[in-house]
């Protein structure tokens, strides 16, 4: 019986482990998120006259929708298509 409680605890521990990791991963897409709209905005607010603006607003949207329903890899894929049309990537590469 004393095994079968060391068992059950340990099981306890791991489950434990295992969701605040996952927590963690989520908490970094989100802050990935976050980041990358506020470079997709200032983008957008230097390149208004671009003729990829409308199409880069849209990519802007698609972005914020995914990413505010937990959909981050898809928003972030979003934003830097965002960022691509307005060829703010390459700047943003450069920065990093």
């Amino acid at each position: 019986m004393h095994h079968g409680k060391w068992s059950a605890a340990a099981v306890l521990v791991s489950a434990a482990m295992a969701l605040a990791t996952t927590a963690h991963a989520a908490e970094a897409n989100a802050r990935s998120c976050i980041a990358t709209a506020k470079d997709v905005r200032a983008a957008l607010d230097t390149n208004k006259t671009s003729p990829n603006y409308e199409a880069a607003m849209s990519q802007r949207s698609q972005g914020l929708l995914a990413c505010n329903t937990g959909l981050y890899d898809r928003g972030l894929a979003h934003y830097a298509a965002a960022l691509h049309l307005l060829g703010a990537d390459a700047r943003a590469q450069a920065k990093n």
